[in-house]
């Protein structure tokens, strides 16, 4: 397999934020902003990219399925999982912050670390990503250089970061929820990724060391990387029997995965969300998110009408093994 990198998850001067209504998440520091109709993009040390190229894209995917996000920002509905509203007045625009020093996203970890609690574990696998969302959903912050070079350089291009992390915190906010579960997150950001780019390339582990680790026989087509579409390997695993079940995937974490579990996260939502019927049942699913309830399997058997495991995974099969998974 041809070596390419894959990403590990895991302008005019800043206006006046009282004109704008937006918040500032980190004070005293001055950002080149940029505003999209959704979006507020914030740079210091670089440009505005991936995110001036994206970010509307991103929207676009997350509106379709989820329309009440259209009053959430446009009429400032959105509220954190505390309860506070993402801006002063209308309208709410989700912020990234685009980094271009190790020394400056060192100062925001650190600010992180005071606002939130976090430890220093939290700390240097943040550092390790480049990449972070905020716990209350209002914000992503991506480091493009080095975070180990306080002077810069060693961009590199986030593209997929912040396409797989932007929308999961969008859909994590939309939930008003502090706790979505992994897999939904996950398999959400993994969806988006595939409808953009067909190609899922944030991986939660090393998929190149599993194999190794694991012996496995790598065949083109037939495993999962970061240079073709997973539908087609996935494709092939169903129809030889090497599945995932709906309880194993509603049960993930980030230390048991595995390629093939990273992948069914991605074909479970892309099931959940394959034709008009299903998407309605996923706005109700996301409806109880915001009344409070936890998604869980069995909430998901209850709101798509299944008796039981058995009856979801054959639809869920099934569609995997049609030309509707493409």
């Amino acid at each position: 397999m041809k070596h390419r990198p894959a990403w590990l998850i895991f302008c005019a001067a800043l206006m006046s934020p009282a004109a704008l209504g937006q918040h500032l998440h980190f004070e005293n520091i001055e950002w080149r902003e940029r505003l999209t109709d959704h979006f507020a993009l914030r740079s210091k040390s670089t440009n505005h990219e991936p995110a001036r190229r994206y970010a509307e894209k991103v929207w676009d995917e997350c509106v379709r399925i989820m329309p009440g996000l259209t009053a959430d920002f446009e009429k400032n509905e959105f509220r954190t999982p505390r309860g506070s509203k993402g801006a002063d007045e209308a309208p709410y625009r989700f912020t990234v912050y685009l980094v271009g020093t190790g020394d400056l996203y060192t100062q925001l970890l650190v600010k992180q670390k005071e606002r939130s609690g976090w430890d220093d574990t939290r700390l240097r696998m943040c550092r390790i990503t480049r990449n972070y969302a905020d716990p209350q959903n209002r914000y992503y912050v991506l480091c493009k250089a080095d975070p180990e070079n306080s002077g810069g350089g060693g961009e590199r291009d986030l593209t997929p970061v912040f396409v797989h992390g932007t929308a999961s915190t969008i859909l994590e906010g939309y939930g008003l929820s502090g706790n979505m579960p992994f897999f939904i997150t996950a398999g959400w950001g993994y969806y988006v990724e595939h409808r953009l780019f067909e190609l899922c390339r944030v991986h939660y582990l090393d998929f190149e060391k599993y194999y190794k680790d694991n012996d496995a026989e790598i065949q083109r087509g037939a495993v999962l990387d970061h240079q073709e579409s997973w539908t087609t390997p996935l494709k092939k695993m169903c129809k030889k029997g090497e599945r995932i079940t709906l309880d194993t995937v509603c049960n993930a974490e980030i230390l048991t995965l595995t390629p093939n579990k990273s992948g069914y996260l991605f074909a479970l939502t892309y099931f959940l969300v394959s034709n008009e019927e299903r998407i309605a049942n996923y706005r109700k699913l996301l409806g109880h998110a915001r009344d409070g309830a936890s998604i869980t399997k069995d909430l998901i058997l209850k709101t798509y009408g299944y008796e039981d495991d058995a009856a979801l995974e054959k639809d869920w099969y099934e569609f995997m093994e049609s030309r509707d998974f493409r």
